[in-house]
């Protein structure tokens, strides 16, 4: 990029910015807004998350935000470019300002975040691959500030160099050609160290890609292809490795050279990118310790107290982190919370002046000290000054003129263009969607085969033709998400509706031709009009189903809070609904499409009806049966098509607008939570030195080969290492190295290669020379790079407790677990966040350090356990695994970017592995240097010997620095090739002196029920009561249903139309049920089921019995308290018969129905992440189950009906139905009995119309119970069957 022209500069400046906290409320969330409580501090004044913040970041500069865990770094940046979500500023301000040359300073004009609009790029912390289709899609947004937020626009099934090229056209200004975008990719890919990757998949959950680190600087280069003039990064050399991640700050600083503005967070930079920076902001728990130029920065903490100054050798950057951040280990609490107080008072009181320019500062930042000694020749940059240009070549030139125009705020391309670009994009990635793609049509081929076979050759009989006036349809696709503001929403939904309209089409027709001839729908006479219009009928109203879902999702991001269509009432079983909702079935679908069927299906027909005499004959005339539908059999059908159509431009229409307009959703903060215990109560011993088995770990020949469809990727590579007891061990290695693959194998994770491909394992893994043995997990813990498996709604301190109680021997008393989990609290330095929720996707809590620890603190061996905390925090991590390593117990950790002081009292021994899987080194640290010297790169002094071997071990792809980097790093693998094999040859002519392995004593880690239970409960309960808006959705969903029933319906009649409605009445208020328990479990139980199956991954804490019951109890109240509310409406307040018995088997059935669906969703739940995916799952075997209810068919073949006595809908049905018509009486004239208008006159004729004619309500009650309790027994079996591959 550092051939291009620079886009027009802009100056950042921060004055005074302090930001609150969101007011804390309680209660029913449409109360919270009246009853909220002004946050305060310890000292009564208004909490603040930063307070009085000041900096500045001219054109040209690049401004490093450095601080502590949580001490308000991202913060800050969200604040640069305003996405604080419900954080309110409380005072001060951001502006941006023109920085051109030869303008006076009182014609430029101040512009805020949301003025800049595309001249922002924002990366964010964590690089989210985007899930299409299944239940999430591509993001939709505006045309104005331009970021890369937390969901990056990765898409799995895109290369990297397609990824970026889309990038790129969406981003750039339309006057750049096509070559020139290229050009501009390409130098991307190359300057960011990709090109070995370019034509690799991108990859996601159900897909191996790409490696994490490069994954992160695909992100971010996304962002550069944009060519911003202010570029935000929040930690984005965060699971980098230190070569790459300097590589990568190299790029940055020269970008900003050429009059970009860059503002970065970062958490453990290496001492040869101190330099680079041309501004320091430091932060301390929000408060501003120092801000300003980066050669004034140590000078101010000499000028606060001599004494304060790094020590020879020592990294400045790592220092500063040091020097102002509290370290909450006992003993050295006070002191550093004294240190911190007097810089923040210091600064407040002197600091501005003192970094104010004087008139002999002369220029800053002298090129000379860019690099140092200790970063090889081959990554360093060619020193230039700083406003020196490279000769520019014709597409650089092109670029130099779209960016001199006078017109600084370029257009990107048009409407037309971005429609094309988008449904390109989306047409690949919808066509490389293999799983998708069959997915969608076995779920069209399964649905339509058992609805076919629910109404197979329906009978010419009434019962028959009871059946076929309500054969219909409906499927579901869930669209949302939009937060990269880069094109115009009409293009967006022009290309999803082209992209979706051929898949939801095929698989709707097929669905559709299926249901024709298996339920033998009408083919004697005018076969091709009816077949016709019943496929167009079903792809319509699948099109409206679905711009339905957009346009819920518009207004509530949230899947398990968004209903969309499914609860809207199907006015094909309402005959004459209430004049003040009558206007309601005109923007039904369901209303037109039965109407379509209805009249294709009827009209004209006269039905066989052998044996039927009297009035029942009157239901074998087809237009009779219109008559009794009220739908007239001299309409022409194409009106209601026609509508449709209006109907799907319609939904469309107002989506695009709400989401132009309204922009619900992102992430909210939390308020602070404190817990009843404080954590200051009279402490136990809490036995920290418990007693383990010595296990020494043995990795031999490990290979791991990825495969696909002929395809082959080696991960790793004979890899032969030793882990001893007692020992920290550190796997370190560039992005793509094989690090976490390793370790995963190491501790018996499972891996997912995705559709159609698998991992091919070999070697073996011992412990203590034994092979995996059932229960080994108990003696390993794992923490994952994610920290997304704890509970929102609980405080650190409540997380820490419970893990304790969980995990920790039985025979240890509760206080003592407690006790120790307070240790484990302070030397992990969380006593500052103790009280803090932990937050979540949708709920801002912790900062990602205090994750980060949190879930250290809660297991014992790490996966990169330092990715993501600041320098100090890094360090303290790493002295308490090694104190836990020398209590006995073998800790091995792949590391990114450690410090000199981590590699020198932290580490014992170190894997340092290759791209592509290889060894260079495997060894005790104490060998490292001769190594390297015998390879002819000694350690230089005064260097980190860990960046030394990471940028030995690394590939510069940039230019001519590959061959020379290639070189290098195979004489590395060669050599320790041949070390290998001289040490396999002595051990063979040893191997009689060699000692027998330590046996392993079988360990049970689980927890006993009695145990695990109650705490279990605990902590679902307070999670879920910790989350209102959830909470309360479960209890009043129900009811709230039942409400909007009793408004469409009102009280029932006794008229001519009372048989109908009240069998609409039933089938309305049963079938949606089990889906209401499908959403409430959606809203909860995805959160409770990840931290079960981490925990069964990494310690087998407690069972699956122990966990579904829990989960179960914890509902159970909810249910019953919904269903029992649903029932005073509709039973009573809707007009049915009812007495006592009656009102408890009606809350029954429904409680019944809801628990089922609960259940269904556990089972669904267990195998994906993807709740949208298992929503749409879920409601199509729901949809099945209704059709077996026998209300909506009631001619199921034998084997069928059989089948559905297995359900609880045909229960719950029949005993709602049976008690309420039995003893009921309609009133009817003759002349409706004539025509058709009143189907039935007693409620007993309309219990042999459905067929039923065992009444026995008791002995249904009594089956359903028993069948929900199958159902969760079932969900249970399908869980413990999920943890047994785990």
């Amino acid at each position: 990029m550092t051939f291009l022209p620079p886009p027009p500069p802009f100056d950042l400046e921060i004055e005074d910015l302090t930001i609150g906290v969101p007011t804390s409320s309680g209660g029913l969330p449409i109360l919270g807004k009246f009853f909220n409580k002004p946050a305060e501090d310890a000292d009564g004044q208004p909490r603040a998350i930063v307070r009085d913040v000041s900096a500045t970041c001219a054109s040209g500069e690049m401004l490093a935000i450095i601080g502590g865990s949580g001490s308000g770094k991202t913060t800050v940046l969200n604040a640069i470019v305003g996405r604080l979500a419900n954080l309110p500023i409380e005072s001060g301000e951001i502006s941006f300002m023109p920085s051109h040359r030869g303008i006076n300073l009182s014609e430029r004009k101040t512009l805020s975040a949301r003025k800049m609009k595309d001249k922002i790029g924002f990366v964010k912390q964590q690089d989210t691959l985007l899930e299409h289709l299944t239940g999430k899609a591509e993001p939709t947004t505006r045309d104005s500030l331009r970021i890369l937020a937390q969901r990056s626009l990765c898409v799995p099934r895109f290369l990297v160099r397609e990824t970026l090229s889309y990038a790129a056209a969406l981003r750039l200004p339309r006057e750049i050609s096509a070559q020139t975008r290229e050009l501009i990719v390409t130098q991307t890919i190359e300057e960011l160290g990709l090109r070995d990757v370019a034509d690799t998949i991108v990859g996601g959950a159900l897909r191996k890609g790409i490696s994490g680190g490069e994954r992160r600087r695909l992100s971010i280069g996304c962002a550069l292809v944009a060519m911003p003039s202010v570029l935000v990064a929040d930690e984005s050399t965060t699971g980098l490795d230190s070569f790459t991640a300097y590589a990568l700050l190299l790029t940055l600083s020269q970008l900003a050279r050429r009059n970009r503005t860059v503002i970065l967070t970062l958490h453990q930079p290496r001492s040869a990118t101190f330099p680079l920076f041309d501004r320091i902001l430091l932060l301390s728990k929000g408060r501003v310790v120092f801000s300003g130029p980066r050669e004034k920065v140590l000078p101010w903490f000499q000028h606060v107290n001599e004494d304060f100054k790094p020590g020879d050798g020592v990294n400045p950057m790592d220092w500063l982190i040091d020097v102002s951040t509290v370290d909450t280990r006992e003993g050295k609490e006070e002191e550093s919370r004294e240190r911190v107080g007097l810089l923040v008072r210091r600064w407040e009181e002197e600091g501005p002046a003192f970094v104010q320019p004087q008139e002999d500062d002369g220029e800053r930042g002298s090129e000379e000290d860019e690099g140092d000694e200790g970063t090889l020749a081959v990554l360093s940059p060619p020193r230039r000054d700083r406003t020196s240009r490279t000769p520019l070549n014709a597409s650089a030139l092109e670029v130099a003129s779209i960016l001199s125009q006078a017109n600084w705020d370029m257009q990107r391309i048009g409407i037309l263009r971005q429609t094309a670009v988008l449904l390109s994009r989306a047409t690949k990635d919808v066509s490389r969607n293999y799983g998708l793609m069959l997915a969608f049509t076995l779920q069209s081929i399964i649905l339509g085969a058992i609805l076919g076979f629910a109404f197979f050759r329906l009978p010419e009989d009434p019962s028959g033709i009871q059946s076929l006036k309500y054969c219909n349809t409906d499927l579901i696709l869930f669209d949302r998400e939009r937060e990269d503001h880069l094109y115009a929403v009409f293009p967006w939904l022009v290309s999803e509706f082209c992209t979706n309209l051929p898949v939801l089409g095929i698989s709707a027709s097929l669905f559709a031709l299926l249901i024709y001839f298996m339920v033998g729908m009408r083919s004697a006479d005018h076969f091709a009009w009816a077949i016709g219009l019943f496929i167009a009928e079903n792809v319509l109203v699948q099109l409206v189903i679905v711009g339905f879902a957009l346009l819920s999702s518009s207004l509530n991001r949230v899947l398990d809070e968004t209903e969309g269509p499914n609860t809207y009432p199907r006015f094909d079983s309402l005959l004459r609904p209430p004049v003040y909702i009558n206007w309601m079935r005109f923007i039904s679908p369901y209303y037109y499409g039965f109407r379509i069927v209805a009249i294709s299906q009827f009209r004209d027909r006269t039905f066989a009806c052998d044996g039927i005499e009297g009035l029942a004959r009157n239901q074998c005339d087809g237009n009779q049966v219109l008559n009794g539908v009220l739908v007239s059999p001299t309409i022409n059908p194409s009106y209601y098509l026609a509508a449709l159509c209006g109907m799907v431009l319609v939904t469309y229409s107002l989506a695009g607008i709400i989401l132009h307009v309204y922009h619900p959703g992102g992430v909210k903060h939390a308020n602070q939570l404190f817990s009843s215990g404080s954590g200051k109560e009279a402490m136990v011993a809490a036995d920290m030195e418990i007693v383990r088995q010595r296990i020494d770990v043995d990795v031999r020949h490990i290979c791991l080969k990825w495969t696909r469809r002929g395809t082959e990727k080696t991960i790793l590579h004979n890899i032969n290492a030793r882990f001893p007891a007692g020992e920290v061990t550190a796997i370190m290695g560039p992005s793509g190295a094989g690090k976490s693959s390793l370790l995963q194998l190491v501790a018996g994770r499972q891996m997912n290669a995705g559709p159609m491909a698998r991992f091919q394992v070999e070697g073996a893994v011992l412990f203590n020379g034994r092979p995996r043995f059932r229960g080994f997990r108990a003696l390993v813990a794992f923490v994952e790079q994610e920290d997304d498996h704890h509970l929102p709604a609980l405080t650190v301190r409540e997380t820490l407790r419970y893990a304790a109680i969980l995990r920790l021997p039985k025979t240890m008393t509760r206080k003592r677990k407690i006790a120790r989990a307070e240790e484990v609290l302070q030397m992990l330095g969380l006593t500052d966040c103790a009280d803090n929720v932990v937050g979540g996707e949708l709920l801002k809590g912790i900062s990602g350090g205090e994750k980060r620890r949190l879930s250290l603190a809660v297991e014992m061996i790490s996966d990169e356990p330092t990715s993501g905390l600041d320098a100090l925090t890094a360090h303290n991590v790493m002295l308490a695994l090694k104190a836990i390593a020398a209590s006995g117990r073998t800790v091995i950790a792949s590391i990114h970017q450690p410090r000199s002081d981590i590699w020198h009292a932290g580490i014992d021994n170190v894997v340092l592995l290759a791209k592509g899987g290889r060894t260079a080194f495997s060894c005790p640290k104490s060998e490292i240097g001769p190594l390297c010297a015998s390879l002819g790169y000694p350690l230089p002094p005064m260097v980190n010997p860990a960046d030394w071997i990471l940028d030995l071990v690394s590939v510069d792809s940039r230019g001519d620095r590959e061959k020379v980097t290639r070189k290098r790093v195979s004489l590395m693998i060669d050599n320790w090739a041949e070390r290998e094999a001289k040490k396999v040859e002595d051990k063979a002519a040893n191997r009689d002196s060699v000692q027998a392995p330590e046996g392993i004593v079988d360990y049970d880690g689980k927890a006993p029920v009695t145990v695990a239970l109650p705490v279990i409960l605990e902590r679902m309960a307070r999670n879920l009561w910790r989350q209102p808006p959830v909470f309360w959705m479960r209890l009043y969903q129900t009811p709230l249903l039942a409400c909007i029933m009793l408004m469409i319906y009102q009280r029932l009649k006794y008229g001519p139309t009372g048989g109908q409605d009240r069998m609409g009445f039933v089938l309305e208020i049963i079938s949606p049920l089990a889906f209401v328990g499908v959403l409430n479990n959606v809203a909860i139980f995805p959160a409770d089921r990840d931290i079960f199956f981490h925990e069964v991954r990494t310690s087998g804490a407690y069972s699956a019995s122990t966990f579904v019951l829990a989960f179960t109890i914890v509902e159970l109240p909810l249910e019953i308290g919904g269903a029992l509310l649903s029932a005073v409406v509709t039973n009573i307040g809707a007009g049915m018969q009812t007495n006592a018995r009656i009102f408890f088997q009606f809350a029954f059935a429904q409680w019944a129905l809801v628990s089922t669906g609960e259940s269904i969703g556990m089972m669904f739940g267990s195998f994906t992440r993807s709740m949208g995916f298992n929503v749409s799952l879920v409601s199509t075997f729901i949809t099945i189950l209704v059709q077996l209810s026998g209300v909506v068919s009631v001619s199921l073949p034998k084997w069928l009906g059989i089948l559905a006595w297995s359900t609880t809908l045909k229960y719950s049905t029949r005993i709602v139905m049976i008690n309420e018509a039995v003893g009921l009486r309609l009133h009817c004239t003759d002349d409706e009995v004539m025509y058709g208008q009143c189907l039935v006159q007693t409620g007993e004729q309309l219990l042999e119309l459905l067929g039923w004619k065992d009444w026995n309500v008791s002995k249904y009650c009594g089956i359903l119970f028993a069948i929900t309790v199958g159902y969760r027994i079932l969900a249970w079996a399908v869980i413990r069957a999920k943890i047994a591959s785990l």
